[in-house]
C-alpha cells in the first residue's frame, strides 16, 4: 500500500468521524438512548432478515451475469461472497468489491477478474436505478428537501421565477467550465486520472452489454432480482419506522425518500457509510418534522443493526470460505 492509498483511506475515516461528530455534537445521547427503551426488537430482527434477503438476491443476480461466460456456482456460495464483500467495506471503503471476488474464487474457482467484470455490470445497473429513483424522490418531495440540499434557495419562494437567477448563474458557471475543459481537452486526455476515468467508463459500458447476453428467462430473472433488491431495501428501512415513537406514523412516501437519501450517504467514501448515513438519514427525517433526538435515534438504530448483521454473517462467511474446499462440480466447462 503506497502513500496515496494510505492518505485516501485516512481521509475516509476522517470524513466519517467528522460527519458523525457533526450529527452528535449538540445532541444529548441520554435522550437518544431513552428512545430505545420502547423499541420492539423483533421488528429490528425482521429488518435485518429483510436486508439479508436483499443480499441473497444480489448474489443470485451476480451469478446470472457469470452464466454467459460458462461459469456456474451455488446460491450459498454467491451469498457468502457477497456478505464477505460487505464486511470488507466496513474496513476499507470499496475494498469489498474486490474482496468478494476473491472469496468467490476461493469457494468456486471462478477467476476473480471474471467475476469482477460482472460486479462492474451490476453496479452500473444499480447506478442507473439509484439515479432514477433518487430524481423521482427528490423532485417529488422538493418542497421538503430543498432546505436540506439547497439551503441557498429561498424557502419562502412560491414562484419558479424567483429561482431564475440561480438557474442563470448555474448555466453560466457550467458553460465556463465546459469551455475551459474544451480548451484543455488534449492536455486532460494525457493525464493519468482522466485516462483511468475513461477506462472505468469503458468498463461500465462493456459490463452493461453482458446483461443482453442472457437468455430470455435469465434476462427476466435479472430484472426480477433487481426489483427484489430495491423492494427489500425499502422495507428494511420502513419497518424500523415502527420502532421509534417519533417515526412510527411516517408514510411509505417518507420511507421511499429515506431509502434514497440514506443511500446517498452509503455511497460516500466512508467505512460502511459511518457518519455519512447518519447525516443524511437524520436530516431527511428532520425535514419531515421528526425531532432531532428521534431522527438520530433512527439513524443509529438502522446503521448499527445493519452493520451488526454484516459483521456476524459476513464474518461467518469469511470463516467458512477459508475452511471450505473449492467446489469444482459447480463450474461448467469453460474450455
Amino acid at each position: 500500500m503506497n502513500l496515496k492509498d494510505i492518505l485516501k483511506y485516512l481521509f475516509s475515516f476522517i470524513l466519517a468521524g467528522g460527519l458523525l461528530w457533526y450529527v452528535l455534537k449538540e445532541q444529548n445521547l441520554k435522550e437518544v438512548l431513552t428512545s430505545f427503551d420502547t423499541i420492539d426488537w423483533k421488528i429490528v430482527v425482521l429488518s435485518m432478515a429483510i436486508s439479508l434477503m436483499s443480499h441473497y438476491a444480489r448474489g443470485l443476480r451476480w451469478g446470472l451475469m457469470l452464466k454467459p461466460l460458462n461459469y456456474k456456482t451455488s446460491g450459498p456460495n454467491l451469498f457468502m461472497a457477497t456478505m464477505s464483500g460487505y464486511a470488507g467495506n466496513l474496513i476499507i471503503p470499496r475494498f469489498g468489491e474486490f474482496f468478494r471476488c476473491g472469496i468467490l474464487q476461493k469457494l468456486s474457482k471462478i477467476p476473480a477478474k471474471t467475476s469482477f467484470g460482472a460486479v462492474v455490470a451490476e453496479r452500473a445497473m444499480d447506478l442507473i436505478v439509484f439515479i432514477t429513483l433518487f430524481l423521482i424522490a427528490f423532485f417529488s418531495q422538493f418542497d421538503k428537501l430543498q432546505g436540506m440540499i439547497l439551503p441557498h434557495f429561498n424557502q419562502q419562494s412560491d414562484s419558479i421565477i424567483d429561482k431564475i437567477p440561480y438557474l442563470i448563474i448555474g448555466m453560466v458557471i457550467i458553460g465556463l467550465i465546459g469551455y475551459f475543459i474544451f480548451r484543455i481537452r488534449k492536455q486532460l486526455l494525457r493525464t493519468a486520472i482522466v485516462r483511468k476515468a475513461l477506462m472505468l467508463l469503458q468498463g461500465i459500458i462493456e459490463g452493461m452489454t453482458g446483461v443482453f447476453k442472457l437468455k430470455r428467462k435469465e434476462f427476466g430473472l435479472y430484472f426480477l432480482y433487481t426489483f427484489i433488491i430495491w423492494l427489500t431495501y425499502f422495507y428494511m428501512g420502513y419497518v424500523l419506522f415502527w420502532t421509534i415513537q417519533g417515526t412510527e406514523n411516517l408514510s411509505p412516501v417518507v420511507g421511499f425518500v429515506m431509502m434514497m437519501m440514506g443511500g446517498l450517504g452509503m455511497v460516500l467514501p466512508t467505512p460502511g457509510g459511518t457518519g455519512s448515513y447518519h447525516f443524511f438519514a437524520s436530516h431527511t427525517l428532520m425535514a419531515y418534522g421528526v425531532s432531532n433526538t428521534d431522527a438520530i435515534a433512527y439513524a443509529i438504530l438502522m446503521h448499527t443493526s445493519q452493520t451488526f448483521s454484516v459483521i456476524i454473517v459476513g464474518g461467518i462467511s469469511i470463516l467458512i470460505a477459508n475452511l471450505k474446499k473449492s467446489d469444482n462440480s459447480t463450474i461448467e466447462d469453460n474450455e
